[in-house]
């Protein structure tokens, strides 16, 4: 027996704010990682950009691992790195778990998420978006920190004068 569905969209305008910027920082997320990119790769700005422009976070990633291994060599700021990025994927599987699931709700029933496997959970609240938003927001600011003067800095500046 089916059970009737309708779409649906929260009321509770704070759910819906943390929602947004959870959704917002995750765009700041994927900006850095093109511009992590452009590092590894010795790119302008403009051509990481236009070159990854219609790239999602999994493809920035496999890139920033390939071409993480190419400069940087085995050692620890290549597994460094890696570790880092293997945390911004899980951040973005959680996003993509809200972003990307149908927001329902059964006829006299509670809403809820109906992901792509077809499970069913209940909406996330207003603490698990603001605490996704903060992680997402702290590994922008790592990854960040590490490409202008951090580890991955130093160990391309390192290769460079090798």
């Amino acid at each position: 027996m089916s059970t009737m569905i309708m779409f649906h969209v929260p009321g509770d305008r704070e759910l819906l704010a943390a929602f947004g910027e959870m959704a917002l920082r995750h765009e700041h997320l994927n900006y850095i990682l093109r511009m992590t990119i452009k590092t590894l790769a010795g790119l302008t700005p403009q051509e990481a950009l236009d070159a990854t422009i219609n790239d999602g976070s999994g493809q920035l990633r496999d890139r920033i691992r390939k071409l993480a291994r190419q400069r940087l060599g085995e050692g620890q700021p290549l597994i460094k790195l890696q570790a880092l990025i293997r945390r911004c994927q899980r951040a973005t599987d959680k996003r993509n778990e809200f972003v990307h699931s149908v927001w329902a709700k059964e006829l006299d029933g509670e809403a809820q998420l109906r992901n792509s496997d077809h499970s069913i959970r209940s909406l996330p609240t207003i603490q698990e978006l603001s605490t996704l938003s903060s992680e997402i927001q702290e590994l922008t600011n790592t990854l960040n920190q590490a490409r202008l003067d951090g580890f991955l800095s130093q160990a391309l500046t390192k290769r460079t004068k090798s």
